[in-house]
């Protein structure tokens, strides 16, 4: 596991043609242990090299030292090329989200991220290649080919969703909608191959019920980040990982701990065979969030 996914928590992602870049890059926003700094999706195509260069403007200005993560979604591999350039600002970044990777992008992007070996990504799963088995697989391949660190993997729902022409509506979590399975052939197929993953975002901005139910069934299904969308949606992710990270370390501990093959603890059986994978994972995860 890569060391910043503990850390991760709720990702706030921010457009780079927001009115308050700068001050977020210098001082936060909310509670947010991470930010990503959009030139994709959340930019028109009028304002694209307007919004890379503001942004590149505003890393070089911004402080090197601060107490939360600073990641930019590049809207093309030409854009992040054009941020690698930038020395000053790639020392204030601590790496990139790799939109619509998949084996048929991964090519260009593999080029310009051999510029810069020791940055870290993310790349997005949100193509038409997470619906086939067959290709989800190559997917994987061309993520082993990256000598890049991969911190984890962040899944697009709503560019999933509109690929089968669908808006999740009111009450929904994603778990409701037809990606519920493309959720369980991305887990089994990642997860196994050593792939951290955070989970897709709620747009559901006003319904904290919603959310709630959506983040329980998250940290059930694994996932310990969540892109957020909204400062107002932060504090209730972090608030659920918070609670279920202190509640599974009680349980990893007395796993670690143990000599017993097999024992109860907490009215739940636990087994060193099943279950030590998953005791080292929380482990590690408790001693990232909290440090």
């Amino acid at each position: 596991m890569n060391e910043l996914y503990g850390h991760l928590g709720a990702s706030l992602y921010v457009p780079a043609t927001h009115k308050s870049l700068d001050s977020i890059l210098n001082e936060g926003c909310h509670t947010a242990r991470s930010l990503i700094i959009c030139t994709e999706d959340a930019v028109i195509d009028s304002e694209v090299t307007w919004a890379v260069r503001r942004l590149i403007k505003a890393l070089k200005t911004a402080p090197l030292d601060v107490p939360f993560l600073r990641f930019v979604r590049p809207r093309s591999p030409l854009v992040l090329q054009q941020i690698i350039a930038s020395p000053e600002a790639m020392a204030r970044i601590d790496g990139v989200v790799v939109p619509k990777f998949d084996a048929e992008t991964a090519p260009a992007w593999q080029v310009v991220l051999e510029m810069a070996p020791t940055l870290a990504i993310m790349p997005t799963l949100e193509t038409l290649a997470l619906f086939r088995d067959s290709t989800t697989d190559a997917l994987l391949e061309a993520i082993q080919a990256l000598s890049n660190p991969v911190i984890a993997l962040r899944i697009g729902a709503n560019d999933l969703l509109g690929a089968i022409g669908l808006k999740r509506q009111s009450g929904q979590t994603i778990y409701d909608t037809p990606l519920r399975g493309t959720l369980e052939r991305i887990i089994t197929t990642f997860r196994p191959a050593g792939y951290e993953l955070a989970a897709p975002v709620c747009d559901l901005i006003d319904e904290t019920d919603t959310l709630s139910r959506e983040i329980t069934q998250d940290i059930a299904w694994g996932f310990y980040a969540k892109t957020c969308i909204h400062p107002s949606q932060i504090d209730v992710v972090e608030a659920h990982f918070t609670h279920a990270l202190s509640r599974q370390k009680a349980q990893a501990d007395a796993l670690l701990h143990s000599d017993t093959a097999v024992f109860r603890h907490d009215g739940q059986m636990m087994e060193q065979t099943c279950h030590a994978t998953w005791a080292r994972r929380i482990s590690s995860l408790n001693v990232n969030a909290t440090s």
